[in-house]
């Protein structure tokens, strides 16, 4: 016979079974200044274990890569190397994402630094795409994008050209994930996009990032729900991760007061109540950046416990 402790035990596993099995992901920020430094280096990966964050997502591979050392180089990129040993050895890191704006930086840099390594362990695993060929101002004429990478290779500076830019990367990143002898993941960032550009993003990509940018878990719902239920008829089925922001005119002050855990719960219950979540292949939560994230869950602490690390 089941006691009322027992009885009581299984309901409490029960209902951390669906939390504590979405995944959560981590924008790194500022990596340029972190790594290298072994006290920001344990900050941020402590942070990033006490938060139940298995995947990071690194920033400013470019300036590393201009500004300090090739990552192809093996005589210099050891520090590189030693910090991502560490996060998975000793941090319960399981992914360690490079992040680009283009299919160039894979080929010339992220590729090679892989090939030079024989140690799983040191290699990134997944190949991040960071280029928002929706945004009007970034695409056209003397915008970001049609100056930096649309107009010197001849491609009009437009949504259209912008998106067969982003598509071409898309299909080079995953081309080079296929060549490596381990296994790597695609992923791709997304804010806006229309239903024929999903279902040939997903067809390129094995985990598609949407942009929730709201100052609620309700709000942020409101924002993708029509993007979900777009993705939610690909055939390829790509995995889902939401992405809040912990920036100020986001949801910094909601996450002041509230736990990460209790910010998910309220977004898959929305979720499920538009039945959604079983329609898609939802994998959990991306959390931009960790700067402002740091600051926001220490607020919430001290709040909670008066207690400030």
């Amino acid at each position: 016979m089941y006691t009322k402790k027992s009885i009581l035990l299984f309901l409490l596993i029960s209902l951390s079974i669906p939390l504590f099995s979405q995944q959560r992901i981590l924008y790194v920020d500022n990596f340029k200044s972190i790594l290298g430094d072994e006290d920001k280096e344990h900050k941020l990966l402590s942070f990033a274990k006490a938060n139940n964050f298995s995947s990071l997502i690194l920033y400013e591979l470019d300036k590393i890569d201009k500004k300090l050392f090739h990552l192809a180089d093996n005589s210099k990129n050891a520090v590189l190397v030693d910090f991502m040993v560490k996060a998975r050895k000793h941090y319960g890191v399981s992914e360690i994402a490079a992040s680009g704006e283009s299919g160039g930086f894979f080929i010339d840099e992220i590729a090679p630094y892989n090939a030079g390594r024989t140690n799983p362990d040191e290699k990134f695993d997944v190949y991040n795409l960071e280029y928002e060929y929706w945004k009007y101002d970034a695409s056209s004429l003397g915008g970001y994008y049609c100056e930096n990478y649309l107009r010197k290779n001849g491609i009009p500076c437009n949504r259209e050209g912008s998106y067969n830019y982003y598509k071409e990367s898309l299909s080079i990143m995953k081309l080079l994930a296929e060549e490596s002898n381990t296994k790597i993941k695609t992923e791709a960032y997304l804010g806006n996009f229309h239903s024929k550009e999903i279902h040939k993003i997903s067809e390129h990509t094995d985990r598609i990032l949407v942009s929730g940018y709201a100052d609620t878990p309700e709000k942020s719902f409101t924002i993708v729900k029509k993007l979900l239920k777009i993705i939610s008829t690909c055939v390829c089925k790509p995995e889902v991760s939401v992405i809040f922001s912990s920036e100020l005119e986001y949801m910094k002050g909601y996450l002041n007061y509230h736990s990460l855990d209790a910010v998910e719960q309220k977004f898959i219950k929305l979720m499920k109540k538009n039945k959604i979540y079983d329609k898609i292949n939802f994998k959990g939560f991306t959390y931009y950046n960790y700067s402002y994230l740091e600051d926001a869950i220490e607020n919430e602490t001290f709040r909670r416990t008066g207690i400030r690390k």
